[in-house]
């Protein structure tokens, strides 16, 4: 069973260490770099950590933002108004040492995370992924976010994505899908989001490339 803990200042550097060797291996266009004091801050201050261990050596973290009034919202990228904002929580980074992935941990920390931005009384959780991240995007759909927008971020394209914590997340089953596109086509995913759909779910096209994303209009969701 895989056993999921709130870490504290104890693992700081191993949170960083971490996140450093994750980025080392990642394409820089898929991958957001954090500075030491994002990890210091979203231990406390505004958020929370969590990990999985073995005894004591980190083997994976996932980090939920839990903003305060005055601190950067990702609401603000989806046009959320003022009065919203105090309701988000951010999805923020996860990473898994190279040794340990194949076990479906970003999605447990990820649902993890969910849960824990419930019960601090959020009711919106918000994410960004590159389209071409493509363990990143399959996992945070699984777990039930679904894509709101498409912009340029973090030095490449983003999804905007959302999930509404007081539902519970639907699966929706292939057949019910009324549009496809792959999630690096960008020119079909404005059009479809600018048209009233939201991405919520995928099937897998080769493992080197990004899925095909399933849509749906948002009042089908």
């Amino acid at each position: 069973m895989t056993v999921i803990a709130r870490l504290n200042e104890t693992h700081l550097s191993a949170v960083i260490a971490l996140h450093h060797d994750v980025l080392a291996d990642a394409d820089p266009t898929l991958v957001a770099g954090e500075t030491d004091i994002f990890f210091q801050q979203h231990l406390s201050d505004c958020g929370q950590i969590f990990g999985i261990l073995d005894q004591d050596t980190l083997l994976a973290y996932g980090v939920l933002g839990l903003p305060r009034p005055g601190d950067l919202n990702f609401g603000a990228d989806h046009g959320l108004p003022p009065d919203q904002l105090k309701s988000v929580a951010h999805i923020d980074g996860v990473a898994v040492r190279r040794d340990c992935r194949g076990q479906n941990w970003q999605y447990k920390l990820t649902c993890h995370r969910l849960n824990a931005a419930r019960t601090d009384g959020r009711e919106i959780a918000l994410t960004t992924v590159a389209p071409g991240n493509v363990a990143s995007l399959i996992n945070i759909l699984s777990a039930g976010m679904i894509i709101r927008g498409l912009k340029e971020k973090y030095g490449g394209h983003r999804f905007l994505m959302r999930a509404d914590l007081g539902k519970n997340p639907m699966p929706h089953q292939t057949n019910e899908i009324t549009q496809w596109c792959p999630a690096t086509d960008f020119e079909n995913c404005h059009r479809l989001l600018k048209a009233g759909y939201v991405g919520v779910t995928f099937r897998k096209a080769t493992s080197q490339s990004a899925p095909d994303i399933g849509w749906l209009p948002l009042d089908c969701t």
